[in-house]
């Protein structure tokens, strides 16, 4: 008989060095404060662009005025791009407050569902206006502006018919982008720990450019759409500011909010 030989134990080396996974919060976390700086500069992106580098001088209804002005503006193009992009930050900074908003459930997670799913839809409008306002407006009145004589007439009417478009486009932007705001902010007032006054605020603001939606869709960049953009913007800049500045200093967590000194 061969003798038994007994199977030398393996002891277990070293654990080799692991990272430890950052936890749901610290990812959170740095969701937020990204979302927060993504918020303002694209607050400031659209105030600088639609404010001061857009060119106004014409009123948006009067097509010939406007369509000279356009044509003369260098970096019209640009501008909308510059539009486009502070949008989408703002929608980043929206999709950021329903993450944290949403882990309350009940009627703050639905209002919230809502309104996310509503800003998805402002960025998918907004992104065809600026290419149609941006682009496609831009070559129709510079052709209409160096077009002969003779064929001015058809041109204006190329570049009038894509106007109508961009009327349309804004209307139903603005009527998705009071949905969104509405949604969200009925969900920060509803919020356990968030101020209630924001909320307020972003419902307002809802409500403004859901009225401004529907008469531009009606009547064009008319007086009685354009009444309601001013109030609509400062509640829309109240909103987004306080938005930032509670995903900067708020923490997010599963059930309740880690109070930071806002509220």
């Amino acid at each position: 008989m061969r003798p038994r030989t007994s199977t030398p134990r393996l002891e277990p080396g070293p654990a080799p060095n692991r990272l430890p996974a950052p936890s749901s919060t610290q990812t959170d976390r740095a969701l937020f404060r990204l979302a927060a700086v993504l918020g303002v500069l694209g607050l400031v992106l659209v105030v600088v662009m639609e404010g001061f580098l857009h060119p106004q001088g014409a009123h948006p209804n009067n097509s010939p005025a406007a369509f000279r002005e356009y044509a003369a503006s260098g970096p019209f193009t640009s501008i909308h791009i510059g539009d486009f992009v502070g949008t989408m930050c703002i929608v980043l900074a929206l999709v950021a407050l329903y993450r944290g908003v949403s882990r309350q459930g009940g009627w703050p997670r639905a209002c919230a569902t809502v309104g996310v799913v509503a800003a998805v839809v402002v960025a998918a409008v907004f992104a065809v206006q600026m290419a149609v306002d941006g682009v496609a407006l831009k070559s129709a009145v510079d052709d209409w502006v160096s077009a002969p004589a003779s064929e001015k007439p058809v041109a204006f009417r190329v570049a009038n018919g894509i106007r109508d478009v961009e009327k349309g486009l804004s209307g139903f932007f603005q009527i998705a982008n009071g949905i969104a705001l509405l949604g969200l902010g009925l969900a920060v007032a509803l919020a356990r720990g968030l101020p209630r006054w924001l909320g307020v605020v972003g419902a307002l603001a809802g409500v403004g450019a859901l009225i401004g939606g529907w008469a531009t869709a009606h009547t064009g960049f008319s007086m009685d759409a354009s009444r309601f953009s001013l109030p609509t913007v400062i509640l829309l800049a109240v909103f987004v500011l306080g938005v930032s500045t509670l995903l900067w200093r708020h923490t997010f967590t599963d059930g309740h909010l880690e109070e930071t000194g806002l509220a």
